[in-house]
């Protein structure tokens, strides 16, 4: 194809093809590969809502995860690594930028990064000479990809491998402005049989919407899946046919375009819980969890029975999902794809089970929704590394651009990871936090603040209505379960981090206070 670039080779082959196609009939649009300049390909795999505190990976009793522990077996572990927030929009937005929540502004629910700091992302920085291709099943996260946009060589649509869509109308209907078509369909014009809130838009469309999604479920109850197929609430899917599908575009299309760095981002094992039957009733022991009585701020007052309900079925799909990636990751390792690629595996941020809370995106930020995994293994791994240092989905930015033989922009505030260059500093603080209902550029005085510095975890709950101003401290290294609240306790380290943390937030509200 003389005159084509590679760009316009899968502008043009994602156009042709009509999005999910792509990956099984592009390779007949060309005839050669593109020119090898010596980088390696970096794949990143973003698992929604996984929490390393159910991993047995990271020492979880039930064996959840008996093949990413295979995986890791030549990666670099890392098992003090954090998302700067507890639901999707921030904790992805933080990690593709390399910015805290409080600088990027992408903290409410559907939130868009500030323009100012669009250009400042992952796909931008690594350059043209890469290939970028970018997949995900969350919608949210797709909002991001869609500011990235011309950032982007392919960006595949969010229902690619699904199997039954809810509503009449998706984003992808409109793909010259997915951000726009997403708040037109999904958020006012379409009515979800789950919606808390029902009140679309338009009463017709809406309506009909409604009648589709009643019909088309009663079909994804199954007895391969007796709790119904697994959904992000748009349409529904199996994790087989995603990772297959996935698998077929890295073997049969990405590999032509090296180096590539390519984003996949997929919605399990975020709730509903939906495992196959073969993996339902697996664990039978009798877990030894902690009761937590009901946190003041919690949105939810879930029994304790209810929550070790969740976290059992949570914790099945886990495995249910676990046994897929080990099939796909032996998939790509047979065909060859591995050899020159680093390869990520990460959340956006985890889950809750306990305070009466199941879930995310509350007003807690209690680790098990903060504590992710992160495992890299690069070309020719064969051993395992593990730190136990604190470290932030921000580091992953600066420390892909590391491998890439990229320069690491001074405005990053992010790190290099231990491993990569970077070192382990047992003096780091980081500050993941909530702040969904605070206007995005306003100062932020409506929100849940963590500070975690060495073994301490500082929360501070601020400007919820009907609650005075709050705050606890816990010691994660002699109290992993968050238990034993030491604010009016440990005097020295609470007022030490409580100024360093208020100190943080004024900084960052400097610029948006009123003049």
């Amino acid at each position: 194809m003389p005159g084509l670039s590679r760009r316009d080779f899968l502008k043009t082959s994602a156009a042709f093809l009509g999005g999910a196609a792509f990956a099984g009939a592009a390779r007949a649009l060309s005839s050669a590969s593109p020119e090898k300049i010596g980088k390696p390909n970096i794949l990143i795999f973003v698992f929604d809502a996984l929490s390393a505190r159910n991993l047995s990976l990271y020492g979880y009793p039930r064996q959840t995860t008996p093949n990413l522990e295979k995986f890791a077996a030549r990666a670099a572990v890392y098992h003090r690594h954090h998302s700067a927030g507890n639901f999707t929009t921030s904790g992805t937005a933080s990690m593709l930028t390399g910015l805290y929540p409080w600088t990027h502004r992408a903290f409410n629910y559907r939130g868009m990064i500030d323009r100012a700091f669009v250009h400042r992302n992952l796909f931008n920085l690594i350059g043209s000479e890469y290939s970028r291709f970018a997949f995900t099943q969350n919608m949210w996260a797709d909002i991001l990809l869609s500011q990235f946009e011309t950032d982007l060589d392919f960006h595949l649509p969010c229902d690619s491998y699904s199997q039954f869509a809810y509503s009449l109308m998706q984003p992808d209907d409109l793909p010259r402005d997915h951000d726009l078509a997403y708040f037109v369909f999904q958020d006012l014009l379409n009515l979800r049989v789950d919606d808390p809130d029902p009140y679309p838009g338009s009463l017709f469309i809406g309506s009909a919407d409604l009648a589709r999604a009643l019909v088309t479920d009663r079909h994804h109850v199954s007895a391969e899946y007796p709790r119904g197929l697994p959904t992000n609430h748009d349409f529904s899917y199996e994790n087989a046919s995603v990772l297959e599908g996935v698998s077929r575009l890295i073997r049969s299309q990405i590999v032509q375009a090296s180096p590539y760095l390519a984003y996949f981002h997929l919605w399990s094992p975020h709730d509903p819980y939906n495992a196959r039957k073969e993996f339902i009733g697996i664990f039978k022991d009798d877990l030894k969890l902690h009761a937590k009585p009901r946190h003041p701020f919690a949105g939810s007052d879930y029994s304790e029975e209810s929550l070790r309900e969740f976290r059992l079925h949570y914790d099945e799909y886990i495995a249910d999902l676990d046994a897929e990636f080990g099939r796909f990751i032996s998939n790509l390792e047979t065909s060859g794809v591995l050899e020159n690629s680093y390869v990520v595996v990460t959340s956006d941020h985890g889950e809750l089970f306990e305070r009466g809370e199941q879930g995310h995106a509350s007003a807690l930020m209690y680790a098990p929704v903060t504590h992710i995994p992160l495992l890299i293994s690069a070309p020719g791994q064969r051993t395992r590394s593990d730190f136990h240092s604190l470290t932030s989905n921000l580091d992953l930015l600066p420390t892909l651009l590391q491998i890439a033989g990229k320069e690491i922009p001074d405005w990053i505030e992010g790190r290099l990871l231990p491993g990569f260059d970077g070192t382990e500093d047992s003096s780091r603080s980081i500050f993941p936090m909530i702040a969904k209902d605070n206007a995005a550029f306003q100062p932020i005085e409506h929100a849940t603040f963590s500070m975690i510095e060495g073994p301490y975890e500082l929360f501070f709950f601020t400007g919820y209505p009907g609650h005075p101003d709050r705050f606890e401290l816990y010691n994660l290294h002699e109290d992993p379960d968050e238990l034993q609240d030491l604010f009016n306790k440990d005097i020295t380290t609470a007022s030490q981090m409580k100024n360093q943390l208020l100190e943080a937030i004024a900084t960052a509200n400097r610029n948006y206070q009123k003049k």
